[in-house]
């Protein structure tokens, strides 16, 4: 039996299928049109800041650091760094030369119990510590009002660098979106 084009139930058939084919077309021309260029960015979020490579860079992700001043904020006095390595999510903490080794280094949140973790080495621009960076230590980052550094100096007495966590909640939210959007088709489709 042939078909009747028409007929209006055929016609309406054939706008239905015509629609969602157009729409599909529009759809993927429009995130090919205005993909965002393959270019390397840097973005600040108050005192964290995020760059990013080109995401055409296999193997690379995105570093999310901010400086630990003096009171002056004229002399950097620690960096912190977080970036994904090999082994996972990793913290990177550097401070200048003039500490004790032995007992490592503290990172407090608020008013929590300080987390140890032991320096690793020593190289041309300080001492560094390298940290897991999990779940339970991003969270504690995000909530956290305060923050500050702890290590000893060569006197022996302890001393406290205070870093800001203005703008870090931002910036982690952007660092995880921009990996997400790097190891996910899924994530690159709909953002």
């Amino acid at each position: 039996m042939p078909f009747d084009l028409n007929s209006n139930p055929v016609r309406i058939a054939i706008a239905a299928a015509l629609l969602v084919i157009g729409l599909i077309i529009g759809w993927f021309g429009h995130k090919a049109a205005s993909s965002p260029p393959d270019i390397a960015t840097a973005s600040q979020y108050d005192d964290w800041r995020l760059t990013c490579p080109k995401a055409s860079t296999k193997d690379a992700g995105c570093e999310l650091g901010s400086d630990v001043p003096d009171e002056k904020g004229t002399t950097e006095l620690a960096r912190l760094t977080i970036f994904k390595a090999k082994e996972g999510q990793t913290l990177v903490v550097m401070v200048p030369y003039n500490v004790l080794l032995d007992p490592g280094i503290g990172l407090a949140f608020g008013n929590d119990k300080p987390r140890l973790y032991p320096f690793e080495v020593c190289n041309g621009t300080g001492c560094l510590v390298r940290i897991k960076y999990d779940d339970d230590l991003a969270k504690a980052m995000v909530q956290a009002t305060s923050a500050r550094i702890l290590v000893a100096g060569l006197d022996g007495k302890a001393a406290a660098l205070p870093f800001s966590l203005k703008g870090f909640a931002a910036a982690h939210n952007a660092y995880v979106n921009d990996d997400a959007k790097r190891h996910s088709w899924w994530k690159r489709l709909w953002s």
